[in-house]
């Protein structure tokens, strides 16, 4: 299938301003499977753009702006080929089948910061809230199955929980989330990479695109944000607690980090009071095209 995104960023300021450097997290990363066919990057005022990737692999743009400006826009239009077809397509080794996993002297070492839990609050409130989904997976063994246990706790996440769009910055903590029972995608993403480290499975926060398919429900297409689990046998495999599926091929991963909600796609500022900034306005469709629709202009 061919996936387009198109996502614009457009800032209006009340008078000219000096911009900071601002970071791009729009490419998306290479993943099996999906293929870049074309990219397109247009930014107003004049800019330049240095490509780099970050401590963690992600794709990143540094732009500097060498003059003042009243606007700021910048557009991004990509063309995708996704041939990921079943998310399922992994085989778990022996000792990944049950919870604790165990992890090798060497992924335990190069794991050991997507295993550390952030919210160091939150202990008491996850050892309570995943015990029936641990005791439910649990078989002959006497230990929890890893795979049916994060199943259930990513389903649980979308039914327990509903979702509530906040266009504030920021995470909500677990008990937060627990205690009004709603949040974002963001929020969500953070729950799921929580518990999981607090069962010794190592997580970390995925923000990018979830595309809409041919008739598929309005509202689809947006960015959006998830986590990734590291399970040997079957690797980095993403997880969507905020729709309780996992990753699939129209979930399109831009960039990865150790904590929810510090990657958005363009990060910056300018300059000058706070009050300058008259319109902040971001437009972003992404979906996969129908059989014959043309590509890209």
């Amino acid at each position: 299938m061919f996936l387009r995104i198109d996502h614009t960023t457009h800032y209006r300021y009340a008078k000219q301003v000096e911009f900071t450097p601002h970071l791009l997290r729009l490419r998306p990363r290479t993943t099996p499977g999906l293929h870049l066919l074309k990219s397109e990057l247009t930014i107003s005022p004049e800019v330049s753009v240095k490509w780099n990737l970050d401590l963690l692999g992600n794709i990143v743009g540094r732009a500097t702006f060498p003059e003042k400006a009243d606007e700021l826009l910048i557009k991004s239009s990509i063309l995708l080929e996704q041939n990921l077809t079943n998310p399922f397509d992994f085989i778990l080794e022996n000792r990944a089948m049950n919870i604790p996993i165990q992890y090798t002297e060497r992924e335990s070492t190069l794991l050991a910061a997507f295993l550390h839990p952030l919210d160091g609050s939150a202990g008491t409130i996850l050892g309570y809230w995943l015990k029936p989904y641990l005791v439910r997976n649990t078989g002959a063994s006497s230990e929890p199955a890893t795979l049916g246990t994060l199943l259930s706790i990513n389903s649980a996440i979308r039914t327990l929980f509903r979702y509530s769009p906040r266009h504030e910055h920021g995470v909500w903590n677990v008990s937060e989330i627990v205690t009004y029972g709603e949040g974002t995608c963001r929020d969500f993403a953070h729950l799921m990479i929580e518990a999981v480290r607090f069962l010794g499975i190592a997580a970390r926060y995925v923000s990018g695109y979830l595309c809409s398919s041919p008739g598929g429900l309005e509202g689809e297409s947006y960015t959006h944000a998830w986590c990734e689990i590291y399970l040997p046998g079957a690797g980095w495999r993403g997880f969507d607690p905020t729709n309780g599926i996992l990753a699939d091929a129209h979930h399109i991963a831009v960039a990865a980090s150790m904590a929810a909600g510090d990657i958005p796609p363009v990060e910056g500022s300018y300059c000058g009071e706070p009050d300058l900034c008259i319109v902040h306005d971001g437009q972003i469709s992404a979906r996969e095209l129908l059989p014959g629709e043309e590509l890209m202009p």
